[in-house]
């Protein structure tokens, strides 16, 4: 009987049109069929995405102590029950509501009734993008203000009489927290979740649940006023309409046996970053279901550096061929390599740079490459960072999504071919790290030399340390000195000491093995395994491992087998799944390292410790190639 009950709910909510179906319809229209098919879904093993997704569930057990309620649970059909009842009530504030209208089906947030008004309220932590671009943060906004509509739209479809108000809560980064350790309060525990169900919402536990203190700290929620509402109700009026025919068209998919009309579901450049993709995931991928033999080339136009830009962004080359089932990066000639009016910019160069090189199988040096390097004054200095950014502040005096900087490496290479000096500092104790960071920085690498980094982030957070100095009323001259030396800030005409080795990859270098990218995780695989004379240097021999395929593996997956390798015996029994070998699951550790078990503490540090001492080595690595090419010859 439980079988044939679990087969029917499954049967009507693929049926009905969710939110978060909504949503995902809305990027393209094919996604809802396959997300109702429940294809596997890249999105759901990121583990950026899931960290982001932590901060959410924060951010929402936090709306839930300012705005306290009742809170519907079960399964579909029983909150549905839950919420019609207790609706009937002239006041009551719910959370995570169930409201179905037809096929349109959600659970909003916070539903707060009085009498014949209703306050919706869409409660959000922050976008999946994580950079500053401030076009993705409108386009994530967008977002936000489309999934409140389409809620209201099905609240205001079953209440059709009642006045609704509409608002989006989410974290002011403009303000900045009065208590320290705020992230702390909120622990988020991670469900086992049965292989037929398709999500399991994390439980957050709140520290001072049942404790003697807790109507004094849900008033320090209220007055530190970390959380905003924006009110939406304009936007309601302008979109609503629009909002419903979508919603009509998805639940037409629906209802024609999950079939997405061709015209509704184009290939395009936008498919490169569908999270349909099979990338080491068991089961169907819908980008090859929907791609088939055109998402088989190789190499594809996918590969190509900024492909999406060739003839201007409104009707880029790259839709043409596609819709022509051109789909290889041998389709484009060397001529279409041009900007929307006929001319040849930085990228497109760039792109010609690949085209050519990918062509004839070469590695590829500027002719300035040599004159650049030889003007790197030694020592070089090699760095790299460590930072949490999170939706919750560590500290207080911050705000949300305030960049805070916990550890750094730093390879220094005092003359030619010399062996590279580590240097390390990392911060295992409770309060704001950043000075400490920042001046145990200046004195690892003083005011000689060049100090390289890979992209821009760690310029980024020196600034931020400078302005966290002024914010906090920090002093320290000997350090803002340093900071205002090392730091580049054009709109201050500041030129700074830091070298970008991306920018310099960008401008001087290229391996087939790259294809279109330039990130540190893409070069060093490139230089690294097709360059055997590196695997001999003395300092890069810990880095070597072949793979049970025989291959050379990447440095950063063989860090997990040399982790597991190196610690110490009551260590070496740890999962390698466990090791810290990518950005995100070194924030993740970095936040246990603060508040969680107290056991894990030292392996914790020392997985940290080995991640960021690669990602230095690793500059080393590229560098010590370039040089020995061209100079060291």
């Amino acid at each position: 009987m439980l079988d044939i009950n679990k087969k029917i709910l499954k049967k009507r909510e693929a049926l009905t049109l969710s939110k978060t179906d909504f949503k995902v319809a809305s990027t393209c229209a094919q996604k809802l069929v396959y997300r109702k098919q429940n294809y596997p879904n890249n999105l759901q093993e990121n583990e950026f995405m899931k960290l982001l997704a932590d901060g959410g569930y924060m951010i929402g057990a936090m709306a839930n102590l300012l705005y306290p309620g009742t809170e519907i649970t079960g399964s579909t059909l029983e909150a549905l029950e839950q919420t019609r009842i207790l609706l009937q009530q002239d006041e009551i504030t719910l959370h995570e509501a169930a409201i179905q209208s037809g096929q349109k089906l959600v659970r909003i947030d916070i539903l707060m009734k009085r009498g014949n008004r209703f306050e919706l309220i869409e409660v959000k932590s922050k976008s999946s993008d994580s950079s500053d671009d401030k076009a993705a943060e409108r386009k994530n906004m967008e977002t936000y203000i489309e999934d409140a509509v389409y809620q209201t739209l099905v609240l205001k479809e079953v209440y059709p009489n009642a006045d609704i108000d509409t608002f989006l809560l989410l974290p002011d980064k403009d303000k900045r927290t009065n208590i320290d350790g705020l992230a702390s309060w909120f622990k988020v525990e991670h469900q086992e979740q049965a292989p037929d169900t398709r999500f399991l919402k994390p439980v957050v536990n709140f520290k001072y649940e049942g404790q003697p203190q807790y109507a004094d700290k849900i008033m320090e929620l209220r007055q530190d006023g970390l959380l905003t509402k924006l009110p939406l109700n304009e936007h309601v009026e302008r979109r609503i309409e629009e909002i419903r025919l979508r919603a009509d068209g998805f639940i037409d998919i629906l209802n024609n046996n999950l079939h997405c009309p061709a015209e509704q579901r184009p290939l395009n450049k936008d498919c490169k970053h569908c999270e349909y993709q099979k990338i080491a995931l068991e089961g169907p991928s819908g980008f090859d279901e929907c791609w088939g033999a055109l998402g088989e080339e190789d190499p594809h136009v996918f590969d190509l550096y900024h492909g999406g830009t060739i003839g201007g962004y409104k009707n880029p080359l790259i839709n043409q061929l596609i819709a022509e089932e051109k789909t290889s990066l041998w389709d484009f000639l060397e001529t279409d390599f041009v900007d929307a009016k006929g001319g040849v910019g930085a990228r497109n160069e760039r792109q010609l740079i690949q085209y050519l090189n990918t062509l004839n199988n070469t590695e590829w040096f500027s002719e300035t490459m040599v004159a650049e390097l030889n003007s790197w004054k030694y020592p070089l200095h090699f760095i790299d960072f460590e930072t949490y950014t999170g939706a919750l502040p560590l500290h207080a005096h911050m705000c949300p999504y305030e960049v805070l900087a916990f550890q750094f490496s730093c390879h220094t290479i005092a003359h030619a071919d010399a062996e590279p000096i580590h240097t390390e500092w990392i911060n295992t104790e409770p309060g704001f790290p950043g000075f400490r960071f920042a001046e145990a920085l200046m004195h690892a690498i003083g005011s000689e030399g060049t100090p390289l980094m890979w992209a821009t982030h760690e310029n980024t957070v020196l600034r931020g340390i400078l302005k966290q100095m002024e914010t906090m009323a920090h002093q320290n001259p000997v350090l803002k000195r340093w900071l205002l030396d090392i730091t580049k800030d054009e709109k201050e005409n500041r030129p700074g000491r830091l070298v970008d080795m991306n920018a310099f990859t960008l401008k001087h270098y290229f391996h087939p093995f790259m294809k279109g990218k330039t990130s540190i995780k893409k070069t060093l695989p490139a230089v690294w395994k097709h360059h055997p004379y590196l695997h001999q240097i003395p300092w890069f021999k810990k880095y070597y491992q072949v793979g049970p395929d025989g291959e050379i593996q990447d440095p950063y997956q063989a860090l997990k087998t040399i982790f597991v390798n190196s610690t110490q015996s009551q260590l070496a029994t740890m999962e390698i799944e466990e090791v810290v070998n990518e950005g995100c699951a070194a924030m993740k550790a970095y936040y246990e390292l603060q508040f969680g078990d107290h056991a894990n503490r030292q392996s914790l540090k020392q997985q940290l410790l080995a991640y960021c001492e690669l990602d230095t080595m690793a500059m080393v690595m590229i560098w010590t190639h370039w040089y020995r090419n061209f100079i060291g010859k």
